[in-house]
């Protein structure tokens, strides 16, 4: 049987279709119109008042098919724009797609604009240039292109290029955070220090509440060298703007890696109080311990990082081995999750302690983890065999070896193996 819906709407009178003929209610007063009439017949809720709510869209589809009849053209122009409002840019580009560029009625100043735009965001640069200067042909003068031009520019690492466009943008340009920064970058970039730092000084005395220009300070000094100024410069920006962990962990981490560990600490020791179960702060910590030797104090914290994220355990094992505490670095060992990483840290380990009988039965565990497949893992199995007095063990996996290198250091085991053959003794 047919939903009451579609034999009440198969039940009206000839006289009422005429008058449907004459007068078209909109597509939202139609679908309210057969909703209420369903709801009306069958009560709320009810699948088949579903069926009939399918069905009254399947009817808007037909009137927006007559629309099209009509003669009505969607506005595409139109259309494009609240989508890049909205943020949707691939559907922005595909409604600017349908546009037929030779019509001579296009509003070609907002076309290219809108094009160009959308070309922007999709990170399709070269466009985005062909487009803009397109639309600034057509009579666009909008000092905002030249800003929209700048970044085109900048994404095709055509620096003085872009430079030009921001200065071209005047006053505009200047009243936008991001395009001082990007100014300040464009002079770094083509290696004028000078106008960069004058850039981001200018940005600092106009935006005096936005971060990024005093951020960016302390690392251009950093960059420069000048590390008293920019530990300075580094404090004040941490103390002034209640930063976060992030912060604090950047700047350090600058500092370390421009060899300034000492320095570093000065701002990652104080992380740590501050942000006490920060990851990524307890890590920076550690590499900066490790970094000045400091290994027993570096594992103590990748350790408390483990415990957060596992992770970190075959790292705290490392250091353990290299701060010379093989037994704790192979009870972190056993703890970790990633075989590979595991078992070969196991056999190195083993080796260090000359455990030399264990090293060598992790032959099998070795297989498993698909190691076997690195010729030097083959040959540390084939020493930690040799030494146990394995030698037939030590041979087979000495067979498999096909490097030059690690060929040429078969040959003196093999010679060893033999030598120990005769005169068991010297071997012991």
């Amino acid at each position: 049987m047919m939903p009451h819906c579609v034999r009440y709407a198969a039940g009206c009178s000839s006289r009422r279709a005429t008058r449907a003929r004459r007068w078209r209610p909109g597509p939202i007063k139609l679908f309210v119109s057969i909703w209420g009439s369903a709801v009306s017949i069958l009560g709320y809720p009810s699948r088949r008042l579903i069926a009939c709510g399918l069905l009254s869209l399947l009817l808007l589809v037909g009137i927006a098919s007559a629309g099209e009849k009509t003669g009505k053209k969607l506005d595409y122009l139109s259309l494009a724009a609240l989508l890049i409002q909205d943020g949707n840019f691939e559907r922005a580009d595909s409604a600017l797609a349908s546009i037929d560029s030779s019509r001579e009625d296009l509003d070609r100043k907002r076309y290219y604009t809108l094009r160009g735009l959308v070309d922007l965001k999709l990170q399709r640069n070269a466009e985005a240039v062909e487009h803009l200067q397109a639309a600034q042909q057509a009579g666009q003068t909008d000092a905002i292109l030249h800003v929209y031009l700048a970044q085109a520019w900048y994404g095709l690492q055509e620096y003085r290029k872009a430079l030009a466009a921001i200065e071209a943008s005047a006053e505009t340009g200047a009243a936008i955070a991001g395009v001082v920064l990007l100014k300040a970058q464009l002079h770094w970039q083509l290696g004028e220090h000078d106008a960069a730092w004058a850039a981001l000084e200018e940005g600092e005395r106009r935006f005096a509440d936005n971060v990024a220009f005093p951020r960016q300070q302390v690392f251009r000094l950093i960059q420069l060298g000048l590390y008293q100024k920019a530990m300075a410069k580094g404090l004040d920006y941490l103390d002034r703007f209640d930063a976060s962990a992030r912060d604090y962990v950047a700047i350090g981490s600058a500092m370390r890696q421009a060899g300034q560990a000492q320095t570093a600490l000065s701002i990652l020791e104080p992380a740590r109080l501050r942000f006490p179960d920060d990851e990524k702060a307890l890590l920076a910590l550690a590499r900066t311990y490790a970094d000045l030797g400091r290994l027993n104090s570096a594992a103590n914290l990748l350790e408390l990082a483990a415990i957060i994220n596992p992770d970190y355990l075959i790292d705290a094992a490392e250091l353990r081995r290299r701060a010379g505490q093989p037994l704790r670095a192979l009870y972190l060992n056993s703890q970790a999750r990633d075989q590979k990483k595991k078992y070969k840290q196991r056999l190195a380990l083993l080796l260090q302690m000359e455990d030399f009988s264990r090293a060598a039965g992790m032959e099998e565990a070795l297989y498993r983890a698909g190691l076997l497949e690195d010729e030097k893992i083959r040959y540390a199995l084939a020493y930690a065999a040799f030494k146990a007095g394995e030698f037939e063990r030590a041979e087979a996996q000495l067979s498999t070896l096909r490097k030059a290198a690690l060929f040429k250091k078969a040959t003196a085991l093999r010679k060893a193996m033999a030598s120990c053959r005769d005169e068991r003794w010297r071997c012991l």
